[in-house]
């Protein structure tokens, strides 16, 4: 029978949390406390240790993904000697969205307008993010490595991370470096 990964809860106040790292791939074998995934909250990033023993069936929340509901499915695993692929095909569907929204559909514009009524203004489109400027601080996966309260604080200073350069281990950003930026910035 299938085993369900669930979403865990790393504190007794979590509710959700961001799936921010797979560390085990679709078809690896794994065994009791081995680290599968990385966890981040808006305190900690955490590792998720394997409950049991088995083969990575199906991944169903994709690493990046915002917001995962605790105890919602994050992924299926086959137990020890059953068949990989049944398992994947009798996973849970993901509760979680990945955390790139799909871009917003143009409005249709009416055909034909009431003389009465003028014409709404159609709804401002979202600029696309800015991409990082330095690939040095990224994993390949366009990620920049920044604390949880960093990312917070620049969120609400208006700030982009990708043009702050990190002081913390392996150039990770920090609250510091925030904090120096915001400084810097007015």
């Amino acid at each position: 029978m299938p085993i369900n990964i669930l979403m865990p809860a790393l504190s007794p106040t979590m509710e959700k949390g961001n799936l921010a790292k797979w560390l085990k791939k679709e078809g690896d074998k794994v065994k009791s406390g081995d680290v599968i995934a990385e966890i981040e909250t808006d305190k900690a990033t955490m590792e998720v240790e394997a409950v049991d023993e088995g083969t990575i069936a199906k991944i169903l929340v994709p690493e990046g993904t915002q917001d995962v509901a605790v105890n919602d499915v994050i992924a299926v695993m086959a137990g020890d000697g059953e068949d990989v692929k049944a398992a994947a095909g009798a996973g849970a569907a993901p509760a979680a969205k990945p955390a790139q929204a799909p871009a917003p559909k143009p409005a249709a514009a009416p055909t034909a307008a009431p003389a009465s009524k003028p014409a709404a203004p159609a709804p401002p489109q979202a600029a696309p993010a800015p991409a990082p400027q330095a690939a040095a601080k990224t994993n390949g996966h366009a990620r920049i490595f920044s604390s949880p309260l960093a990312r917070r604080l620049a969120r609400d200073a208006g700030i982009d991370l990708g043009r702050i350069n990190g002081t913390g281990p392996h150039g990770r950003i920090i609250a510091r470096d925030v904090e120096e930026a915001k400084s810097g910035k007015a």
